[in-house]
């Protein structure tokens, strides 16, 4: 929202326009930058989007829950509670619509740059307000409430009003880049901003919990001229975060948490190679405010180095190879830490562990990136060792009627490929055949020989687009290997496959300025469900999903 340059125009517009039928979603966004003069520039941007209940193919239950919910079902028929088992039943066949999976968001924001030479100076300020429903977890009061004896507390649950969650923040930011000259140092540049955001649950029309977010956070960062082939950067980054939460379900305690980082990053060209270095160091401390004196403070040091050189020494190309090396350390988050309670985002009941420590990381890659002629390539494979790994594990064990997770933390490894490439297959005059693949997959242990939850399966993709002088079209394939390998008490997941289509419309001669656009995703409506999404077993991908949009830059 700071303006990067001074327009060369009266005014440069950007606008969207976008309508699906997934979730009948209607959207607008419009965004201006003006000069003011030789010297300033000032931006105005706003966006409105509003969905209804999402579609989805067959039922939002998977195959695993609505087996649990019959089986809950027929055990309170033969108990005689057979408005209980009406509901259950009712619960397992939910399908077509997701329920409460509406939204409505819209933004504000403006900004104003101020240039001298190459010094420049700007702020801005933006507002974002968000508007969702939470889809529920189906049949929670009844399938736990009575196995705890709480009857009472079951029926009470009978009527639970949706949830939903209304959220806004408050920014403001500033930025500066102060030119230096021909010395040891280029320039000065830092970034600084303050955020103030509320994030309030709704059951029904009653205000539930409440979360307040209070931040500022920054960075200066001095960066070095070039001298012969070296150059590089030191700075300071800074954080400060004030969260509260009021309400029951209040799941992290108050807290602060303070961030201090100081950093150095270096590169030498030594033809044919290319050498880069880079350190950071982080003091971290975080303090509970509610009275009970949790307090914890950690030190944390990372570095890493590379060595890359160019394969190929046409200058049309431009392809390199490399490996970089890694150390990391990370110091766990005030929730990871101190949590306890249930989390409405996720549908679980998180329980922290105040004596977690720092999570260390050793890693290398190899890699190969670049061009060679009009072809694009991107390829890795990259092995990490961690040493006290924290992660979020579920127990088996149920709390408040919602299955309880853990933050443990324990050695682990992680070994992962991925790659992409796309390359012209035919090119003439007036229309060109583009091809584009990729694919990754990881793996990761922990040292027992346990899978880490919620890793994602493989998945693969591939693509083919026709550019003609006004049309592009666009027919995409995306795979999405079955979850078989799974930790204890996580669920399996589904493999499936999206075929998607589109067709761009370039209406005015020479320039690509209007875009519209119509497209089909998923054109089969084919259910698919993440590895990764703690709500993957109650809610699933959208269905077949027609969109049409226009993007306009004048």
């Amino acid at each position: 929202r700071i303006p990067p340059s001074v327009p060369d125009e009266p005014v440069d517009i950007d606008a969207l326009a976008a309508m699906d039928t997934a979730a009948d979603k209607r959207e607008v966004g419009l965004s201006l930058d003006l000069p003011l003069g030789n010297s300033v520039a000032v931006h105005f941007d706003g966006s409105y989007r509003n969905t209804d209940d999402l579609e989805i193919p067959g039922f939002a239950a998977s195959d695993n829950l609505r087996a649990e919910l019959l089986a809950d079902a027929d055990e309170e028929e033969e108990e005689g509670h057979l408005d209980e088992a009406e509901e259950l039943r009712e619960a397992a066949d939910i399908a077509d619509v997701l329920p409460n999976s509406w939204t409505e968001t819209y933004s504000l924001g403006t900004g104003i740059a101020f240039f001298s030479g190459d010094s420049n100076v700007g702020v801005s300020i933006d507002y974002f307000d968000n508007t969702y429903g939470v889809p529920g977890l189906p049949g929670i009061g009844h399938a736990h409430g009575e196995e705890e004896g709480d009857e009472e507390a079951g029926d009470e649950e009978d009527g639970e009003a949706p949830v939903s969650i209304g959220m806004d923040r408050f920014r403001l930011a500033m930025q500066g880049t102060l030119d230096l000259g021909d010395g040891f140092l280029d320039e000065v540049t830092t970034r600084w901003a303050y955020s103030d955001y509320t994030h309030t649950e709704f059951e029904g029309d009653e205000v539930g919990t409440v979360f307040e977010v209070e931040g500022v956070e920054g960075r200066i960062e001095l960066a070095q001229s070039r001298r012969g082939g070296w150059q590089g950067a030191l700075g300071m980054q800074f954080s400060y975060v004030d969260f509260a939460a009021l309400g029951d379900e209040a799941f992290v305690p108050p807290n602060r948490t303070q961030n201090v980082a100081l950093f150095a990053l270096q590169e030498v060209e030594l033809e044919p190679v290319q050498l880069e270095f880079g350190a950071r160091y982080e003091d971290t401390e975080i303090k509970v405010t509610d009275g009970s004196g949790a307090e914890r403070d950690f030190g944390s040091f990372s570095a890493a180095a590379g060595i890359s050189a160019a394969l190929l020494e046409n200058p049309m190309d431009d392809l390199r190879i490399g490996l970089n090396f890694s150390r990391a350390e990370r110091a766990p988050s005030a929730q990871e830490l101190f949590a306890d309670g249930p989390h409405i985002a996720t549908q679980v009941f998180e329980v922290g562990n105040p004596e977690l420590g720092t999570e260390t990381s050793w890693g290398v890659e190899a890699y190969l990136r670049g061009a060679i002629g009009p072809a694009q390539l991107s390829a890795s494979i990259y092995r990490n060792w961690f040493d006290s790994f924290i992660f979020l594990s579920e127990t088996g064990a149920v709390e408040d009627g919602l299955e309880e997770f853990r933050f443990l933390q324990q050695d682990a490894d992680q070994f992962g490929v991925e790659a992409e490439l796309s390359a012209p297959l035919v090119e003439s005059t007036g229309f060109a055949l583009l091809a584009e693949v990729r694919g990754d997959y990881v793996r990761a242990t922990l040292n027992g020989g346990s899978p880490i939850p919620r890793i994602p399966p493989l998945s693969l993709s591939g693509a083919l687009e026709g550019q003609f002088a006004h049309f592009d079209a666009r027919a995409e394939v995306e795979w999405f290997d079955n979850q078989q390998r799974v930790s204890e008490h996580e669920l399996a997941t589904d493999g499936f496959t999206f075929v998607n289509f589109s067709l761009a419309w370039h209406p005015l001669e020479g320039n690509e300025n209007l875009t519209l656009i119509a497209q089909v995703d998923n054109l089969f409506d084919v259910e698919g469900r993440r590895h990764a999404s703690f709500t993957k077993e109650f809610v699933p991908l959208a269905g077949r999903n027609f969109k049409l949009s226009a993007r306009a830059s004048f």
